[in-house]
């Protein structure tokens, strides 16, 4: 792995990301970050590479707002340290060989919170594909039925030793990575497509996720309707109500309805209240905002009304959410000092 070294600083990766919104306030713009060896690449089609060989130069957290997918780390050297809801996962930390694969799958949008650790050396892959894009790949009755498994359950965490297969494609595609002629960016991309096909098979033997020859097709979801989703949640950051959004698109209320029911199996008006609590959820603990003020953030005129939904879709309350992000950042902050 012969790459030109880089200070990266937290304006750069929100640059890079521009597929995932990443935030934080412990940030400036100016912070330094990372320092190494990075690449970071989105084919605007759900599949992005990051990959790197860095010393992280600050204990911080950042956030990234995460829509379904499926994210593949491959882990060479160091730990690495996050949080998905509740959970908390250290990659690394338990490593029973040089090379480690590891895999979280979302059924739903969820915020990411990494925790970055003063003087951690990491050299690792990860391949993120969204949700939408591998349920386009999928042409069989036996992939339609090993996604919906796989899927089935949201955060679910997986860990296991890589093939060699997987190993060696992996670092073929980090020796390219500092490159950006278009043959390096399609060699790229093919390594990484071959790699979530191995991790993909590897995930379901692991996991004892089968597929089955009895489930009923699907058809697959059509472009159009794939972005349909993104543009809602445009309007829904403009706050607009169900009826303004149909106009806005161009579309009747009974169209809106039923081409988003086809493509995401619910309503535009259940997927607006989650998508709303996944922005309240977001606004407690980056923005601070009260209780009150993530209510009004949710659609909802009463905190209480807020706070059962609010327990309803997450399994805890706003203000158990909040204790447990500030207990997290209290042992994340206590276990650095320990150790500097």
């Amino acid at each position: 792995m012969n790459w030109q070294e880089q200070i990266i600083h937290f304006s750069d990766l929100q640059r890079l990301n521009t597929c995932y919104s990443i935030f934080s306030k412990e940030f400036i713009q100016d912070d330094v970050l990372l320092k190494g060896l990075f690449h970071h690449s989105f084919n605007r089609h759900g599949l992005s590479i990051q990959a790197g060989n860095l010393i992280e130069m600050r204990d911080r957290t950042s956030f990234a707002e995460l829509p379904p997918g499926i994210s593949f780390t491959i882990m060479f050297q160091g730990a690495v340290s996050f949080s998905l809801g509740p959970n908390c996962y250290q990659l690394g930390k338990y490593r029973h060989a040089d090379v480690d694969c590891s895999a979280f799958i979302l059924n739903q949008p969820e915020i990411l919170s990494r925790h970055f650790k003063r003087g951690m050396r990491v050299c690792k892959l990860n391949i993120f594909i969204e949700r939408y894009w591998l349920e386009e790949k999928a042409r069989t009755t036996k992939d339609k039925d090993l996604l919906d498994q796989m899927f089935s359950k949201h955060c679910a965490f997986h860990y296991w030793l890589p093939s060699k297969q997987i190993i060696d494609r992996s670092k073929a595609l980090l020796d390219l990575c500092d490159n950006s002629s278009i043959r390096h960016q399609l060699l790229r991309e093919s390594f990484a497509l071959q790699i979530v096909g191995e991790c993909l098979e590897e995930l379901s033997l692991c996991s004892g996720i089968n597929g089955s020859e009895n489930t009923a097709d699907m058809a697959p979801m059509s472009l159009s309707d794939s972005r349909l989703i993104q543009r809602i949640d445009t309007l829904l950051l403009r706050r607009m109500a169900i009826p303004e959004m149909a106009e806005t698109l161009g579309l009747s209320m009974s169209t809106l309805q039923r081409r988003f029911k086809s493509a995401y199996g619910m309503t535009v008006n259940k997927y607006s209240c989650q998508k709303r609590l996944e922005m309240a959820k977001k606004a407690l603990i980056v923005e601070k905002k009260s209780i009150g003020e993530a209510a009004f953030i949710a659609g909802y005129a009463h905190p209480s009304n807020f706070i059962s939904a609010f327990k309803k879709r997450f399994s805890f309350t706003p203000s158990e959410f909040v204790q447990m992000s500030s207990q997290r950042a209290e042992y994340n902050d206590r276990n650095h000092a320990h150790k500097s």
